[in-house]
């Protein structure tokens, strides 16, 4: 029988039978009549593992098959079938369905139609799962799409991908910022028109046809490209080949913009030099630290040996006049060791309510010793300025600081000129102002009086790329070797720790103006007695409360210079005093002594044993002796060690004939339970 006149008249054939048996999926014939009824002429036994329903099941019932095809898939599947049918075309379709079990399976199908002489359409079918081939592709895609869009947001790292006759199939976000050109623009051109210079074209072409002859990736190389306005730009380029079957052969070129790396380049070279300047400077520290011990001591021998030698001369005499003098002078000696271990960031600072005239009158009195022949330097103090809670060497410092950067732009300049002023400003500040501290942001919490202290040179200024970063550490416009680009940002830091706000007023050619705002202390705005108008006789004794009855103090300090001042300044004030130059011999006689010393004094630096070692040993043979330490650079971690080993003042020797004689009162008093008697 003519099987297009019987379409199922192999069906019943043992042949046939057995070849549909051993077929992958299942073959079946479908029949839609005329009047839209469907059923299932034959169906092989492989529809019981796609469909999990046997031949017989599915004969009674088509529409089994139906209502297992998704939801999403059932409006296509229809309207495939009704072209099919309307048009007699081969039928072909993918769709998913959900068996019985549970089972979701992608199916693929493909049956020509005809019609047969009741005028129905018969579709003879084959039905396979291509659930493992749709999985594998959609995988495929998943990755390939994950890729796309990691390649996209990469920064910095510029991916094109290129076929095989050189245009552009893909450009991602950072190609467009390297290069210039959107996707939109890249996508479709050559690759020689967008970023090839003219000279490099044969090469690049040579070396194409040679990856796709070898199948051998271009070797990575920096080359000079051409952004989309012509700017040459330097690159790190690599190149990946890749021949995927079932695909055209295509090529990624991975380009590295060396524009940044040759930036940090010479910032790492910019930044290694001023490593070794900061290195200087921490050596500079250092050997400040070692030699404030020793020049402290002998600063403190002259002070102390003038105290006396002022109480030994009448007040008329012609010796006191000089030895004045001599007593101010050391007292700078003193002073300027403070200021170089506070440049050298080895003093532990502290806020007090200062005024800040005497900070200016200091500062410009070393300012001027230094100051560059030719620039004149001008100060203007105003009426009713507050006190302010600063640190006065700080301060200086950031004085310091700001006249330093303002001769140095005012070199070349005619006339050049740097002024200071100091006055009051009331009310609330300028909206320019930089705040510096992060709790004066709102206004309303700004206070009602500042002590503004302003700094202004008539030099080469700043242009607005410069104010930009002049507080960036390490951040300079000095040529190399001028200057390490510290300065401004160790001012930054100390007014943010006070609390300042600072305006930076400057332009090219219009010179630079700095105004800090300093809040007033409380009661900042009391009247400040005129010390220049108070006249101190100079015959004026100074009075100090005599010792405790019975004080005795032990004094400990290896430099025999200081211990022998000590010694007699103690006594002359009416203690009973035991001192050693030795550590060792001077805690034998802490142990061997029958009563305990009222007070010990030590140095902190000693051979062998520092004064917080003595202390501690002190301590242990003598728990209730009070001990004290003296010296010449009083450090954060000093303060910090010494209440745990029991040390009960910090002395700075440069100040020993005022401190010391208040420390002996209070620990004697503490003590003995009663203040000294004169």
């Amino acid at each position: 029988m003519n099987s297009r006149s019987d379409p199922g008249s192999l069906a019943g054939e043992p042949a046939f039978q057995a070849m549909a048996a051993c077929m992958p999926g299942a073959l079946l014939q479908y029949v839609l009549s005329p009047d839209g009824e469907h059923r299932i002429g034959w169906m092989s036994p492989g529809c019981l593992e796609l469909w999990e329903v046997t031949p017989q099941t599915i004969g009674q019932d088509a529409e089994l098959l139906w209502a297992m095809v998704n939801a999403q898939d059932l409006l296509a599947m229809r309207a495939a079938v009704l072209v099919s049918a309307r048009t007699l075309e081969d039928w072909t379709h993918e769709w998913r369905i959900t068996t019985p079990s549970g089972k979701c399976k992608w199916l693929h199908g493909v049956g020509r139609a005809q019609r047969d002489a009741a005028g129905s359409v018969v579709w003879n079918t084959l039905i396979v799962d291509v659930s493992d081939s749709k999985r594998s592709h959609e995988a495929m895609r998943e990755s390939e799409m994950r890729f796309r869009q990691l390649l996209e947001y990469v920064p910095n790292v510029s991916v094109q991908g290129y076929g095989l006759d050189l245009t552009t199939r893909y450009w991602n976000h950072a190609s467009e910022r390297l290069y210039g050109y959107t996707a939109d623009e890249a996508i479709g051109r050559s690759l020689l028109d967008l970023i090839i210079p003219p000279p490099m074209r044969p090469a690049v072409v040579d070396a194409v046809t040679e990856m796709i002859a070898t199948g051998l990736a271009i070797p990575a190389a920096d080359l000079t490209l051409l952004r989309k306005d012509g700017v040459p730009v330097e690159v790190y380029s690599s190149h990946v080949y890749l021949d995927i079957p079932g695909r055209e052969p295509e090529f990624y070129c991975i380009d590295f913009d060396l524009t940044e790396r040759r930036e940090s380049e010479a910032i790492r070279g910019r930044l290694q030099s001023q490593l070794r300047e900061s290195q200087k400077m921490e050596a500079l520290g250092t050997l400040a630290g070692g030699v404030a011990h020793d020049f402290n001591n002998i600063v403190a021998a002259i002070i102390g040996n003038v105290e006396l030698a002022l109480d030994d001369v009448p007040a008329e005499g012609p010796a006191r006049t000089s030895l004045m003098e001599i007593r101010k002078a050391s007292r700078r000696a003193r002073d300027l060791v403070q200021q170089i271990l506070a440049f050298s960031r080895r003093q532990l600072l502290e806020r007090q309510v200062i005024e800040l005239q005497s900070v200016v009158d200091e500062s410009v009195r070393l300012l001027r010793a230094t100051l560059p022949a030719g620039v004149e330097l001008c100060t203007h103090v105003g009426p009713g300025v507050p006190r302010v809670l600063a640190d006065g060497t700080q301060i200086e410092q950031v004085l310091l600081n700001l006249c330093t950067n303002a001769w140095q732009a005012v070199q070349g300049v005619e006339h050049g000129r740097v002024d200071i002023h100091l006055d009051v400003h009331h009310g609330t500040l300028p909206p320019s102002v930089h705040r510096l501290s992060e709790g004066r942001e709102a206004a309303s919490d700004a206070p009602a009086t500042w002590a503004r202290l302003i700094v202004r040179d008539n030099g080469q200024g700043m242009d607005g790329a410069t104010r930009e970063r002049m507080f960036e550490p390490f951040f300079t416009t000095k040529p190399p070797g001028k200057g390490t680009g510290l300065g401004l940002a160790v001012v930054h830091g100390i007014l943010r720790d006070h609390e300042a706000v600072m305006e930076v007023q400057s332009a090219p050619g219009a010179g630079s103006t700095f105004l800090i705002y300093f809040p007033a202390a409380a009661g900042g705005l009391d009247p400040v007695p005129d010390t220049a108008a108070v006249a101190v006789p100079a015959q004026a004794p100074k009075t100090r409360s005599g010792p405790a009855q019975g004080a005795h103090i032990l004094y400990v300090d290896d430099d025999e210079m200081v211990a022998f001042l000590m010694e007699r300044l103690l006594r002359r004030e009416g203690y009973r005093v035991t001192v050693f130059t030795d550590a060792l011999l001077a805690l034998a006689a802490v142990r061997d002594h029958a009563q305990p010393f009222d007070l010990v004094i030590t140095d902190y630096n000693m051979p062998g044993m520092s004064g917080l070692d003595f202390a501690r040993a002190v301590k242990v043979l003598r728990p209730d002796s009070p001990v004290a330490i003296t010296t010449g650079y009083i450090s954060e971690e000093l303060r910090a060690q010494a209440p745990a080993a029991g040390v009960s003042e910090l002395i700075y020797k440069p100040n020993t004939v005022e401190d010391l004689f208040a420390a002996v009162d209070r620990l004697a008093q503490a003590v003995l339970g009663k203040p000294h008697q004169s």
